[in-house]
């Protein structure tokens, strides 16, 4: 292995580390603030400290056509509030450690947004087949561990899968557009935007500033959140997916539920039922399934 390898591979397992961790963190989190709040402090912070890496790192961080106003959009209505806020949640109504198994779901629901909305990435027949074992997989994770369907853990996860749907459906409309400016100023405004539109909305919901507890816990959590597995986080994403094929580095998501099933289980005592897991590894098939072409292509090379 040559030293960019294994500083790329380094780079991977930081990653890991740093988005798996954000589960944990934000149950954490969840004990002294509303969820909503959590989500739109969060991005507040990171968004400032991405856009300042985005005019370090580019000249092309000032949104002016149309095409930049939609992926901002597109990611800041869809990607961070209806994804990244409901998610929080759908984690305040279940676990961390299933918060975060669910993180699989987004590659899957991603490749089959992009399927029915970028004609060129529709896939074969034969990989339909890989969506249906996913969809499986989905199936398995939702299924109450208690008797009674209807649950706190039963909604928590339907919660949590409509965010995944929005996630997913918001990176591929960023991805869509035909924008200008540089991939970081887009994720730096949509954060903001999004940050935004859940402060907005917290109020509507019923969070208030004065449910918040500060103490030091919370601080270490949002100041995690914020700085390791947002602002931080993203930068390494970015250097990665300049040197890297997309496919190889979305896998990431598939390391961050393990990272959080082993925080969630230490720190919380959490267990995942095993249907979930079953469900967990039927996911990762699909999408391998979905995508084996491409996956192929990328060993060979």
């Amino acid at each position: 292995m040559d030293p960019t390898q294994r500083r790329d591979l380094a780079l991977f397992v930081a990653l890991s580390l740093m988005g798996g961790g954000a589960f944990p963190a934000v149950e954490t989190a969840l004990s002294y603030m509303p969820p909503l709040l959590i989500a739109a402090f969060r991005f507040d912070l990171a968004g400032v400290f991405l856009l300042g890496y985005a005019i370090m790192t580019t000249d092309s961080w000032r949104p002016s056509t149309r095409g930049d106003l939609l992926a901002i959009v597109g990611g800041g209505a869809l990607f961070f509030p209806f994804g990244q806020g409901i998610w929080y949640i759908g984690q305040a109504l279940t676990t961390s450690a299933l918060s975060g198994l669910m993180a699989s779901l987004i590659p899957l629901l991603t490749a089959a947004w992009s399927w029915v909305l970028i004609p060129e990435d529709r896939v074969t027949r034969e990989s339909l087949v890989g969506l249906g074992i996913g969809f499986v997989g989905v199936l398995l994770t939702l299924v109450p561990g208690a008797t009674s369907l209807v649950n706190q853990g039963a909604v928590g996860k339907l919660v949590i899968f409509v965010s995944a749907i929005g996630t997913a459906l918001g990176s591929v409309l960023i991805r869509r557009a035909e924008n200008g400016i540089s991939t970081p100023a887009v994720t730096a405004w949509s954060m903001l935007l999004g940050a935004g539109l859940m402060h907005a909305f917290s109020p509507v919901i019923g969070e208030s500033p004065a449910d918040v507890t500060v103490n030091a816990t919370v601080v270490l959590a949002l100041g995690y959140l914020t700085v390791a597995s947002t602002a931080l986080a993203y930068v390494i994403y970015f250097i990665l997916i300049d040197r890297r094929s997309a496919v190889e580095t979305n896998l990431i998501h598939y390391l961050f539920p393990v990272v959080a099933i082993v925080a969630g289980y230490v720190l919380f005592g959490e267990a995942l039922p095993s249907l979930a897991l079953v469900g967990f590894v039927l996911i990762a098939a699909g999408f391998g399934v979905l995508k084996r072409r491409t996956i192929v292509a990328e060993l060979v090379n």
